[in-house]
């Protein structure tokens, strides 16, 4: 019974953010299409601080390259990791404010500062790619203004899942 009554809140919440939404034919997202953002912790993933182009193909579709990089002390010197992805998140069409679903592909550069420096960053010992999934939430403004935040999880093992905040800007074309 107590299973019941939470689904059937959490139905009731999903249904009134789809109310809450404004009554037109499309999001924010069609309106302003091209955009830029700067992803704190991992977009492109894995990175400390990434940025991104990201243009919105459908109402329910955004597609996005992105550059960044991350480093780790390591005694005698400095591993990092310079990060190149691209991926593709679906939306629910007519939502601004909409869960997330996405995923990327990635090629990720370590280097060493110094010869002799073993060891890895954010799961990257050697130079490689991967692909990651990405869950979370995105809130596009009607002036272009952009939040989103969730989780990145790789596909590759030994690679850890960490989350993610992006703050960025649409522009109308």
């Amino acid at each position: 019974m107590r299973a019941l009554r939470s689904l059937l809140v959490a139905v009731a919440v999903v249904v009134a953010a789809g109310m809450i939404q404004e009554a037109k034919a499309q999001s924010n997202r069609m309106s302003n299409k091209l955009g830029v953002h700067i992803g704190l912790l991992g977009d492109p993933y894995p990175t400390l601080v990434g940025f991104n182009l990201n243009y919105n193909v459908m109402d329910f579709v955004r597609a996005s390259a992105g550059y960044g990089s991350v480093s780790a002390d390591i005694s005698g010197g400095k591993l990092t990791a310079t990060t190149i992805g691209f991926g593709v998140r679906g939306m629910v069409p007519d939502w601004n404010f909409t869960p997330v679903v996405g995923v990327s592909w990635a090629t990720v550069s370590v280097s060493a500062s110094a010869t002799g420096i073993t060891g890895d960053v954010a799961g990257f010992g050697a130079s490689a790619s991967h692909l990651y999934a990405t869950f979370g939430l995105d809130w596009q403004s009607g002036m272009g203004f952009n939040l989103g935040a969730g989780y990145n999880m790789s596909f590759k093992s030994g690679v850890p899942g960490v989350p993610y905040l992006n703050l960025g800007w649409y522009f109308a074309i």
